[in-house]
């Protein structure tokens, strides 16, 4: 693998390589190491990934389904809090918009709530349910395997992990309470499912999961969650039903109603914002402001809603600059605003007045220009005997817009240098490169960020 890896790196002359083998290109057999994992790895760093498929979609099914994996698991899955929403303005609970945290109690996998008393709901009500799985000997939260969703004894919602395809992946930020993972980092699975929502998990119970609450009346909720092992844990709990609200309805600051089903577009001084169909999960009551960016910006700072909105695809989204550089234009770029004050690249080009950028989340943008170039550096000294040894290494980094390509070549021709993206080196293999031995050599790496700025250094080695 590792040599019909290299091979196709050489020949395409780039590190990263998107392969796929022929059925028969690799005999395997039972038991035959054919790669090793590890720890450094991560989004930005070299990894493995273990998948079962389905070979006729390419579809991942769940490998714990599956005998043979040698997984022990006698362990129940953990329900850790019980949250309940408000869905629409006219919603409450105990005479509030805002939703309500349920802490559970655990009695050998059945569960309790918190709460002294019963919450008090009107209207269209969500539920969410923090809850995790673990296994045997092992200290990893996994995912768990089905939830189920019980008004009064009738499913309202469930959910199964047995596979998914790969074109639903970003449906899981519907899928979330994905405000709750931008501000405090924790995964709670919503059980509504938002109208946008298509991710192909859940069973076809009307209502889609929203509970409505217009009676004078109790009513039990239960939810069922299990593990892959058909471990399970439940938690029960009342809420009452009011059939009038006992609060007036919720006052939403709004610049405009952007429909879920259909495109939408934007306007206000200095900005255009285009909406195309399947951008939002839900309704979104869409609220714009700006503020003064004083020296830091070349524009206002454009809050385009906030942050905790999903969004599926991406929005094309311009900026007019109050400050144009000549002959700097094309070194301009939108910066996406933290709530620090931070910046970070999102990328974009200057054309017809404005900075335009197709981004794939809301929050605080603004205009910006980077013209300062990767910094680059080998870690030997010009002229170092490198004989003997199996790698040297060159430190890359950019600080603002990222680095968009590197190339390395040793005596004018192309190498491999492996980019370890996490750490910000590129490692060079000479005894796995086509360069002669005993021979001093000339060395020199380009590196370019995203907006083209290019830094060129050369030295010399003897390997």
């Amino acid at each position: 693998i590792e040599e019909y890896v290299l091979q196709n790196q050489y020949s395409r002359k780039s590190f990263t390589v998107s392969l796929f083998p022929q059925r028969d290109h690799f005999r395997v057999n039972k038991g035959e190491v054919i790669a090793w994992s590890g720890n450094t790895g991560g989004s930005t760093g070299p990894h493995l990934h273990f998948e079962l498929r389905d070979s006729a979609t390419e579809d991942p099914v769940n490998p714990l389904k599956y005998d043979g994996l040698g997984v022990s698991d006698r362990m129940r899955p953990v329900i850790d809090k019980v949250i309940l929403y408000p869905l629409t303005s006219n919603s409450s609970v105990n005479n509030s918009h805002n939703k309500l945290i349920l802490r559970t109690v655990p009695a050998d996998g059945s569960y309790a709530v918190s709460a002294p008393v019963s919450p008090v709901i009107h209207g269209e009500t969500g539920i969410g349910i923090k809850c995790w799985d673990t296994f045997d000997n092992s200290s990893n939260r996994c995912g768990v395997y089905t939830i189920e969703l019980l008004a009064d004894d009738v499913t309202v919602y469930s959910y199964r992990a047995d596979r998914f395809s790969y074109s639903e992946s970003r449906y899981i930020n519907a899928h979330i309470d994905y405000a709750s993972r931008i501000k405090s980092r924790e995964y709670i699975h919503r059980l509504h499912i938002q109208p946008g929502n298509r991710l192909s998990m859940y069973g076809p119970h009307m209502g889609r999961g929203v509970l409505r609450f217009n009676d004078d009346r109790e009513h039990e909720i239960k939810i069922i969650v299990t593990d892959s092992y058909n471990n399970r844990s439940w938690v029960t709990f009342r809420v009452r039903s009011v059939a009038v609200s006992p609060v007036p309805p919720a006052e939403i600051a709004c610049s405009k109603v952007l429909p879920w089903n259909s495109a939408a577009d934007f306007t206000a001084d200095g900005l255009r914002i285009h909406f195309p169909a399947g951008t939002l999960y839900d309704t979104l009551w869409f609220n714009h402001k700006t503020r003064d960016a004083g020296n830091r910006w070349l524009s206002p700072i454009h809050s385009v809603h906030n942050e905790t909105v999903a969004l599926h695809g991406r929005i094309r989204l311009s900026i007019r600059p109050d400050i144009i550089i000549p002959g700097k234009q094309d070194k301009m770029c939108l910066a996406r605003i933290d709530d620090r004050g931070e910046p970070s690249y999102s990328g974009g080009a200057f054309r017809y007045g404005f900075v335009t950028d197709e981004v794939n989340r809301l929050g605080d943008y603004a205009v910006t220009i980077d013209t300062i170039p990767p910094s680059a550096s080998f870690s030997f000294s010009r002229g170092a005997n490198l004989t003997g040894r199996s790698l040297f290494t060159a430190t890359i980094r950019d600080e603002f817009s990222g680095i968009d390509s590197y190339e390395m070549l040793v005596d004018g021709e192309w190498i491999l240098a492996e980019y370890d993206a996490k750490n910000d080196l590129l490692v060079c293999r000479p005894g796995k490169s086509p360069m002669k031995t005993n021979t001093l050599h000339d060395i020199e790496l380009r590196v370019t960020d995203n907006l083209g700025n290019i830094n060129i250094v050369r030295s010399e080695f003897r390997w």
